[in-house]
């Protein structure tokens, strides 16, 4: 009697002082559809087992557990539980008899506890079940409760907490909130090069240009935007694959490059570009107001695609949600809003041109100029994703010795303008040599072009792997010691840039990054290998960066696009809660 009371009471002791697992670590459901049927895997943690009285499983209001081949139990000798990792199979003959409209809706309900008697509350999962054309897909839908323990944790990372919005939201609130998605967009990099371009159009018009006419010019060109937007997203949706990120190659940059370098020498007034005269009288027959739209349209559609390949959250959900429903209609749509929300500060852009901007006269040449020397620097910054960082020091530096001759670096000045603008480019003369200098020391930053004279090491920054292939990858994840961070960028991706120069080299980040073990894979040239690794993790294209602790992603942290250091680093410290 004694040695039992002692044991109950080790045992006792030792379940006060034991680690409490967390729910998303105790059942970890993976859920799956295919011609045959839908199976949910049910893995557990350590010492975790499930109670048979208290799993239920349901389509739409039914109770369907008698038709389904369960798990062999165990009996306790008080209650039965499953003690073991299983798989719950539903055919798909009795999913199509709960369909409705094309859509049924799987709860899941199940309580269980560890082993050293501490029990979890009861816990629902839910899954929307989508029928398109005879093709099934399945989307976890966020409407489980929270952990008590941590109110602000959810098992979905943000692109899939918006993929399942779209399935669950009414069309024209998700047509708002899709648009105010674009709307926040439009502060990021992704919008930020279009603006010289639309500019550089609209300054060209020169004295027939009004707030009319700028504002039409500016709707054509936000409207392709919106529409390449649209038809990349569902294509690379259903393909599996994104097609901005299949279009950055020397051969397609390289033919955007010269397009922007045949605009600019025509700002320099060494010809005109128009359309051919039958072309404009099929645009309009009546005025000339809106000749070169079709020029515009080709322009916005092709800024889309090239000039800003670049994924966040609000994108990425909407091409996830095409990929898992087979919607791309509904999806489509929701993209070409999105676009339009993204292109409002360029409609702003037009509008003014009319207004804000003094009126026509000699200074529209000077301006004419500097656009010409901006459509330079654009496609430099073009093909500097396929050719590298010396090629962009090296032609942002010629580039700007050239325009700062042109504007008058070293002609007389007489009046306080003239001097002030000759301080300018005189300004930008020496910049310039400075990048060029850069440039042959091997500097990678045109915002730091003589960084290459530090020969010091620098210890403090970032040590990335880099994983070839899935097998290597996941290899990397399950062998390390410590937390993963797994980071997916390119070359020509605007916001992978920015995350690596604002975000990664913040102290505190660079602090926290210390205890992980970091993994790049570097999808800038593409491949069957890349390819495959992003469709493993439910990716189109980068930024992505992706958290992992004992070998499992903890998708409630993925982050999709720019993420600040601060957030970034709010995501690090809760790896280690």
């Amino acid at each position: 009697m004694l040695f039992k009371f002692i044991f109950s009471l080790i045992l006792f002791a030792s379940s006060l002082f034991a680690e409490v697992l967390d729910v998303s670590k105790a059942f970890v459901l993976s859920p799956s559809i295919d011609e045959q049927g839908v199976e949910i895997k049910f893995k557990f943690g350590e010492n975790i087992y499930l109670y048979k009285d208290s799993f239920e499983v349901k389509l739409g209001e039914e109770k369907i557990n008698s038709l389904l081949n369960m798990p062999k139990s165990e009996n306790t000798g008080e209650y039965e539980i499953y003690p073991k990792d299983f798989s719950l199979f539903i055919p798909l003959n009795l999913v199509k008899e709960h369909l409705k409209n094309g859509n049924a809706r799987l709860n899941l309900n199940y309580q269980g506890c560890a082993k050293n008697g501490i029990c979890y509350r009861p816990q629902t999962k839910i899954y929307d079940i989508f029928e398109k054309f005879g093709k099934f897909s399945i989307i976890a839908f966020e409407k489980d409760q929270k952990d008590e323990a941590n109110p602000e944790f959810t098992e979905l990372s943000e692109d899939q907490s918006i993929a399942n919005e779209l399935s669950s939201k009414n069309f024209f609130i998700s047509l708002a909130t899709f648009f105010g998605y674009g709307l926040l967009l439009s502060l990021t990099p992704c919008v930020f090069p279009m603006i010289p371009i639309l500019s550089s159009i609209i300054v060209s018009k020169g004295g027939s240009l009004n707030a009319k006419k700028g504002f039409l010019l500016s709707l054509v060109y936000v409207v392709a935007m919106s529409l390449a937007y649209a038809l990349a997203g569902v294509g690379a949706s259903l393909l599996g694959f994104g097609i901005a990120g299949a279009l950055q190659n020397i051969y397609v940059l390289g033919a955007f490059a010269a397009i922007f370098v045949i605009l600019s020498f025509s700002m320099f007034g060494f010809y005109d570009i128009k359309l051919p005269s039958k072309f404009e009288n099929l645009i309009s027959k009546k005025s000339k107001n809106s000749s070169g739209l079709v020029g515009v349209f080709i322009m916005g559609f092709a800024s889309a695609l090239i000039v800003s390949p670049c994924v966040a959250a609000p994108l990425a959900g909407a091409l996830l949600y095409i990929a898992q429903s087979g919607d791309a209609i509904y999806g489509g749509i929701m993209l070409f809003v999105m676009g339009l929300g993204m292109g409002a500060p360029l409609l702003v852009i037009g509008l003014s041109s009319g207004k804000l901007l003094p009126r026509p006269g000699g200074w529209m040449d000077e301006v004419k100029k500097l656009f010409g020397f901006l459509m330079l620097i654009m496609a430099v910054w073009i093909l500097a994703r396929v050719l590298g960082a010396f090629f962009e020091l090296l032609g942002y530096g010629v580039i700007g010795v050239f325009a700062a001759i042109y504007l008058g670096a070293f002609e007389a000045a007489n009046s306080g303008w003239a001097k002030f603008k000759k301080a300018l480019c005189v300004l930008v003369f020496i910049y310039s040599l400075m990048l060029i200098i850069g440039a042959f020391l091997g500097s990678k930053d045109a915002f730091s072009p003589l960084s290459g004279l530090n020969l010091a090491k620098n210890d403090s920054e970032l040590n990335f792997k880099q994983a070839r292939n899935l097998n290597e990858l996941n290899e990397m994840i399950k062998s390390s010691s410590k937390p993963v961070l797994v980071d997916f960028y390119a070359d020509w991706c605007a916001s992978c840039k920015e995350i690596e120069h604002i975000t990664f080299k913040d102290a505190g980040v660079k602090n926290a990054l210390a205890k992980f073990t970091l993994i790049r894979i570097d999808v800038t040239s593409g491949g069957v290998q890349n390819d495959e690794m992003l469709r493993n993790f439910g990716l189109i294209d980068p930024p992505a960066l992706l958290l992992f602790k004992d070998g499992e992603e903890q998708k409630a942290l993925r982050t999709i696009g720019f993420i600040n250091a601060k957030n970034f680093l709010a995501k690090l410290e809760k790896i280690f809660k």
